[in-house]
């Protein structure tokens, strides 16, 4: 009867540390619940040149730096195109505030300047 009692002790503490390990990893929401907020016509919309990428993973580590600047509503990261287009609202954040938060990582941003 005690081994009963601690196979099921065991059990339900195991449980509960897998559903505790599993809500950490699960996205979070509030970005999306901002975005449905965000009125378009509040919004602007920045081309950087991104320098130093060379792969996926690259534009991912900068897609996350820009997601934690707040006030950033879309953030797209094309590596291949050495180039960020960041929707974002500007009454919470700023190009320079954008351009420092990927100067950063291991990259580089700019303005991009429009092709004539």
């Amino acid at each position: 009867m005690k081994k009963l009692l601690v196979i099921s002790g065991l059990f339900l503490l195991l449980f509960s540390f897998n559903a505790q390990a599993q809500s950490c990893c699960l996205p979070k929401n509030d970005k999306k619940v901002e975005k449905a907020n965000i009125n378009m016509q509040e919004t602007k919309t920045v081309t950087l040149k991104v320098t130093g990428m060379t792969c996926m993973s690259c534009s991912n580590h900068v897609m996350k730096a820009l997601e934690k600047v707040e006030g950033v509503i879309e953030p797209l990261v094309e590596y291949k195109e050495d180039r960020a287009v960041v929707t974002f609202n500007p009454k919470l954040t700023t190009v320079e505030a954008i351009i420092e938060a990927i100067n950063k990582t291991p990259y580089k941003a700019s303005l991009m300047e429009p092709k004539s």
